[in-house]
């Protein structure tokens, strides 16, 4: 950023001091020594009158009359600067400018005084206001295009970090920016770099560990149930009989463990085949209840959302739908509701319950992996990825999850919003 904001400063003084000195050196050159002929014309008939008036000729006739407003001041109230007096005594015509008039001065030696009259607007105009217009025009349009010029390159280099970030965020973690040693914001694109090689190796690291945990326990587990299968056969006292029903239900919880740490870790690969397919959601979803939730949800299929269709992959659709259903008949006390809506022109998936929902401040912590609502610990339940699997599968479809209280059921309502194709 100091690269940038003094590469900025300097081509800003440049434009502005380089171009300032530029256009007055050529002024200069060009007109400094060169009079309009209408001036000089005037200067010259003002130069024989100002002699005969010093000569003492008769000219008051002339100075009442005259259409240039001719006047005679006394020398000594016209104050002038050393440098231009001592030039003016030597009767050098001088040309003053006052706001919207040109006024030519001569000076009387013999009288002490100095004659003075006004010239025509149209010589005023056509001497300054047109140059001095395309002056201040061609000065400013120099300025901003040596700032467009500086900026082109900043901003290309900047469309190319925001097509890298978008590509990143997309999934496709592999994607760098390539090293431009004349890039103004050289340091900006190498962090990115750093940054992208660091999250990379995070999600790799990730990755292998928990498809090596998942795998991995899964034998061990298989031999415990194994071996229970096996005590269960034997002839144990009613003490062995409740201590074995304990080691089941840690081996069931451990087997839920494993199989949705199994499911989070196949999502981190799932972006790569992702293929999406017109699904009739209503359909799709009434699909699923009749055969696993036939007797346990309440089913709504608003009319209006009877025919529309979302794009999406069945699998994955299927996964997040069974998350939902599983943590409303989870949490919930007794009642789920799931519904398919048309809303303002957007289908959505809801799911309601009444158990004791979700407080507002952690609304956005349960979707994170492995976080599970403190009004759920009690229950003992879960393993804080089913909303984290459902947030993540949104996100594939384009759809937007939101979190509130059913206001039929007073539970936790979940609504995935999905953009609709009739």
């Amino acid at each position: 950023m100091q690269r940038l904001t003094l590469s900025l400063l300097l081509v800003v003084l440049t434009a502005v001091v380089g171009l300032g000195w530029g256009i007055d050196r050529w002024y200069s050159a060009q007109f400094a020594d060169v009079e309009d002929p209408e001036l000089s014309a005037y200067k010259n008939l003002g130069r024989e009158l100002a002699q005969l008036i010093d000569t003492g000729v008769q000219t008051n006739q002339w100075l009442t009359a005259s259409h240039l407003q001719p006047q005679l001041t006394a020398y000594s109230d016209f104050p002038l600067p050393d440098d231009v007096k001592k030039q003016f005594e030597t009767g050098e015509p001088l040309l003053l400018e006052t706001g919207d008039q040109l006024t030519l001065h001569f000076y009387l030696n013999n009288q002490q005084q100095v004659l003075s009259f006004a010239l025509p607007d149209e010589l005023h105009q056509e001497n300054n206001n047109a140059l001095r217009w395309l002056l201040t025009l061609l000065f400013y349009g120099g300025v901003i295009a040596m700032v467009l010029i500086w900026l082109y390159p900043l901003l290309r280099r900047l469309a190319l970090l925001r097509k890298s970030a978008q590509a990143f965020g997309a999934g496709d973690l592999q994607v760098r920016i390539a090293a431009d040693k004349h890039s103004y914001i050289q340091t900006i694109e190498q962090d990115f770099n750093r940054m992208a090689q660091r999250i990379e190796q995070l999600v790799a690291d990730n990755k292998l560990l928990s498809r090596g945990l998942s795998h991995d326990l899964r034998t061990p587990l298989a031999r415990l149930r194994f071996g229970l299968d096996v005590l269960e056969e034997a002839e144990l006292t009613l003490e062995q009989q409740k201590n074995l029903a304990h080691l089941n239900r840690d081996l069931v919880a451990m087997e839920s463990l494993v199989e949705a740490l199994l499911n989070y870790a196949r999502l981190e690969q799932a972006t790569i085949s992702f293929t999406a397919q017109p699904i009739l959601l209503a359909q799709f979803v009434t699909q699923l209840c009749e055969d696993f939730y036939r007797a346990q949800v309440e089913l709504f299929i608003a009319v209006s959302a009877q025919s529309a269709y979302i794009r999406g992959e069945p699998e994955y659709l299927a996964m997040l739908v069974h998350n939902l259903v599983q943590n409303a008949l989870r949490y919930g006390r007794g009642r789920v509701q799931l519904s398919v809506l048309l809303v303002d022109g957007l289908l959505q998936l809801q799911v309601a319950d009444n158990g004791s929902g979700i407080p507002p401040a952690e609304r956005e912590k349960v979707l994170k992996p492995f976080y599970r609502s403190e009004g759920s610990h009690h229950q003992g339940r879960g393993h804080g990825l089913g909303l984290a699997i459902v947030e993540r599968i949104a996100q594939w479809h384009g759809a937007e999850l939101s979190l509130t209280e059913s206001a039929e059921l007073g539970g936790l309502n979940v609504s995935v919003i999905f953009a609709g194709e009739q």
